[in-house]
């Protein structure tokens, strides 16, 4: 009993500094793609990159010292090319992906439920689709981790070399003569840094829990409450509830806590990317968190090119809202710290 509830504390702990890196660093696909956009440069996105390579390098230890570690996948299917990019155009319209919307939300900004029920009815629209066979559902499929496989000793050696070489780099390149505790609550956390926060702390909650990114515990929630599924598990409730937790943790501390509830046109945007992201991570299924926090570094057949359909779905939505609007918002990173978002 008591090493079970070590255990529960660890996990929301690592579950909570996956929140509090994520907000720390402000990232998110759309201002990712937004970056490139506006300023040709891809900071944010190699951050990803490199936060799914540190959850590869502990998902394949894993998978080799302890065969029975968790993991899964979904084929490789138009339907999921279709959710990506359906999710992408969502994200767009709502201002944010699955990370953003929760870091606003965190924030005070209590539109942000909107976008979450949105996201909810998405994923209901779905079952509706399914049942009545418009839609054919996911196919579960193997991951190209499983069984382990000679080619992975090659792999996994690889990542060893680049992580004994990105490591030691991180705590080489932090401002000298600060304090671990000052460097800890800092405003701004570089990306490297968040990327092997994230990486490291999911990784372990992905081996012991697999798949738990916010998204896909919405969406097994939303299908249990209409009777398509088992009950989901407590557990992933809290770990959902952990995440959250230090988002708002890392809002508070940094002073970065607004309440916003007044209404304004926006709105229902944040509704409407919702839903669409709702529907799109129902198709994939899975959101950009649980693609660059699962799946990708799962090596899933469908993982790699549903991002990719997100990232079109994201740039299409914000050539037209720079037609509309006139502009794209501006994100501005540099030595691998953005400092205008």
């Amino acid at each position: 009993m008591a090493l079970a509830v070590v255990l529960l504390v660890i996990s929301l702990g690592l579950s909570g500094l996956v929140g509090f890196a994520a907000h720390r660093a402000s990232i998110c696909t759309v201002k990712a793609v937004a970056e490139i956009l506006t300023t040709r440069r891809a900071f944010m996105l190699v951050s990803f990159a490199k936060t799914a390579l540190w959850v590869m390098l502990v998902t394949l230890a894993l998978n080799w010292l302890v065969p029975t570690a968790r993991s899964s996948g979904w084929e490789l299917s138009i339907r999921s090319l279709a959710g990506g990019l359906l999710f992408g155009v969502g994200a767009a319209i709502n201002g944010g992906c699955a990370f953003s919307t929760l870091t606003r939300l965190a924030g005070g900004r209590l539109s942000m439920l909107l976008s979450l029920a949105g996201f909810c009815l998405g994923v209901a629209g779905h079952v509706l689709l399914t049942s009545n066979h418009l839609v054919r559902a996911p196919t579960a499929a193997a991951t190209y981790l499983e069984p382990p496989a000679p080619w992975t000793v090659a792999l996994l050696a690889a990542l060893l070399l680049w992580a004994v070489w990105e490591g030691p780099r991180l705590w080489r390149t932090r401002p000298t003569g600060t304090p671990l505790r000052t460097l800890a609550f800092a405003d701004r956390y570089r990306l490297s840094t968040a990327a092997f926060l994230m990486g490291i702390s999911n990784a372990i909650l992905y081996a012991s829990y697999g798949t738990w990114a916010y998204t896909s515990i919405l969406n097994r929630g939303v299908r249990e409450v209409l009777g398509s599924i088992e009950t989901v598990q407590a557990i992933y409730w809290y770990l959902f509830a952990a995440l959250l937790a230090g988002m708002f943790l890392s809002a508070w501390c940094k002073g970065g806590f607004r309440l916003d509830w007044r209404p304004s046109q926006k709105w229902r945007l944040y509704f409407l990317g919702g839903l669409l992201m709702g529907l799109g991570a129902a198709m994939v299924p899975g959101g950009n968190d649980v693609l660059i926090l699962n799946s990708i570094p799962g090596l899933s057949p469908h993982a790699f090119p549903a991002y990719l359909a997100m990232i079109v779905g994201i740039v299409l939505a914000l050539i037209i809202m720079k037609r509309i609007n006139g502009q794209v918002p501006a994100v501005d990173c540099r030595g691998d710290l953005c400092t205008r978002d």
